[in-house]
């Protein structure tokens, strides 16, 4: 019988069903990341997890806490703080609420927006911070608009020690990572107060490392000052002596243990923003020739704007972006990896649980292992998939193995295997 016939009513064909699992026929989306913003995958997280606990060690030694704060503020919070240039970079945007808000550009001020929040936190207050970041400003080697930062501060202490404490810490902070040529160079911003120097003189001249002194004086002329003022206020500036107080702060880090080959007095230092008061200093390495590693100085009079008082302060600030740059540039990081020790392969299903015995043993004895997640399959697909992870071992745990409580040591590079009862199968993973 055929449809449509006199013996039935004709057949509607029926339209194809959509099942849920099918996979969805939107377009596709390009993976990609905004510029000046990075992932940072395995490799690079491991490197900068190593420099911030290095700095972490350094920080806690010299009696400094942990803090952390929002990654927005109220817009007001941040803004009058920087400077003109500086506030141009801003993230500032309203929110969810009409709120006028904006990303945090740095720590110092929401460090001085705690403290004058907070009125019970001892003093001197120190503290350390390793937060994100954001500046829209333009990216290259090193430079990041999103970007980590790794400060330290201390709020309540006016007197020269605190300021020769963060000399000191930075030096140890840089060392410490494994930066053996460092240099700490400082300055007093009252150098530029004795000089008459307007705001605009000392953001040029804090532009000397980059563009020159035919630049900085080019610059300077345009901005008003005749040419040949120009040449004499620059040089007149190069050979200031340190003021009074600054050659106290050298002395007492000098006390306090710095090498003193390491610290450097530049009077054309300037550090651009507007809070600094007093004391000021840079980081540098002839190891990186990408500009400074770090900066930081003294801030009198930012918390007294929330407060309405002065709170002395003082820190510095390692850009971890920048330093792990120079860190690799120079193979300090070669010894840090992301991949585990071992992996433990496990030959079948029944022996899982001796290969689950086994790689406790190694994390006990303080080593990285990871354990095959796919034991029916061959031996051979299972050493290539540990090669891969970058593993250094693999511990191949058979019936034999499981049985004699035992397990096989391969090094995936030589290929050479030993089976080893348990208790020495760790020592042979240094």
């Amino acid at each position: 019988m055929t449809a449509g016939s006199a013996s039935g009513p004709a057949v509607e064909p029926t339209a194809p069903t959509t099942h849920a699992s099918e996979p969805s026929r939107e377009p596709r989306i390009e993976a990609r990341t905004l510029k000046g913003f990075s992932d940072h995958l395995p490799e690079s997280a491991a490197r900068r997890e190593w420099i911030m606990a290095t700095l972490r060690k350094v920080f806690s030694g010299w009696g400094y806490m942990p803090l952390e704060t929002p990654a927005v503020e109220y817009a007001d919070v941040l803004l009058g703080r920087y400077g003109a240039e500086a506030e141009k970079l801003i993230y500032r945007f309203p929110d969810m609420g009409g709120r006028d808000v904006a990303l945090r550009y740095d720590q110092t001020v929401p460090f001085a927006r705690v403290i004058a929040q907070y009125r019970d936190l001892p003093r001197p207050f120190r503290r350390y911070q390793f937060q994100r970041v954001w500046r829209g400003e333009n990216t290259g080697r090193g430079r990041e608009r999103e970007f980590t930062q790794c400060d330290v501060d201390v709020a309540g202490s006016p007197g020269v020690i605190a300021d020769a404490e963060t000399l000191c810490i930075a030096a140890a902070g840089f060392q410490a990572i494994g930066f053996e040529r460092v240099r700490v160079v400082v300055n007093d911003r009252t150098t530029f107060d004795e000089l008459g120097l307007s705001k605009g003189d000392i953001i040029t001249i804090d532009k000397l490392s980059k563009i020159g002194e035919v630049g900085v004086i080019n610059e300077l002329a345009r901005s008003g000052h005749d040419e040949a003022d120009a040449r004499e206020l620059l040089g007149r500036l190069q050979d200031a002596p340190p003021p009074p107080r600054l050659k106290q702060v050298i002395a007492a880090a000098h006390d306090l243990g710095i090498d003193p080959g390491s610290l450097v007095y530049d009077p054309t230092l300037a550090r651009g923003l507007d809070y600094y008061t007093s004391t000021i200093l840079e980081v540098v390495s002839p190891d990186y020739a990408s500009g400074s590693l770090g900066g930081g100085g003294r801030y009198d009079q930012l918390i007294g704007r929330f407060t309405g008082r002065d709170v002395p302060a003082v820190g510095f600030s390692f850009g971890l972006e920048r330093v792990s740059d120079a860190l690799a540039s120079i193979g300090g990081l070669d010894h840090v990896h992301a991949s585990p020790d071992a992996v433990v392969i496990p030959m079948s299903t029944s022996t899982l649980h001796w290969a689950g015995k086994v790689a406790a043993a190694i994390r006990a004895a303080g080593r990285t292992v990871a354990v095959g997640t796919e034991p029916d399959r061959p031996l051979g697909r299972q050493l290539e998939g540990a090669t891969k992870l970058h593993a250094r071992f693999a511990v191949i745990v058979g019936e034999d193995e499981a049985s004699a409580g035992t397990a096989t040591v391969r090094n995936l590079s030589t290929r050479d295997q030993l089976t080893l009862p348990l208790s020495e199968v760790p020592t042979r993973l240094a």
